[in-house]
């Protein structure tokens, strides 16, 4: 008889309100969408680097 394997359970941590449509992809499409965790959101130079340099758009959902 086998011993039972133990079972890890991952806790996912809360998703901030923002959305990254990465490389092109624009909201209605389909592509990559990064959902950066609460807290984790890069600040205004980065969100405007990443626009220019990768065409990533970046949109708040929720309360604007």
């Amino acid at each position: 008889m086998t011993e039972p394997k133990e079972l890890k359970l991952y806790n996912q941590p809360e998703s901030s309100d923002w959305k990254c449509y990465m490389f092109g992809n624009r909201p209605g499409s389909q592509g990559i969408i990064y959902f950066p965790a609460k807290g984790q959101v890069p600040n205004r130079f980065v969100k405007f680097m990443m626009k220019v340099c990768f065409d990533c758009l970046w949109v708040k959902e929720g309360n604007q």
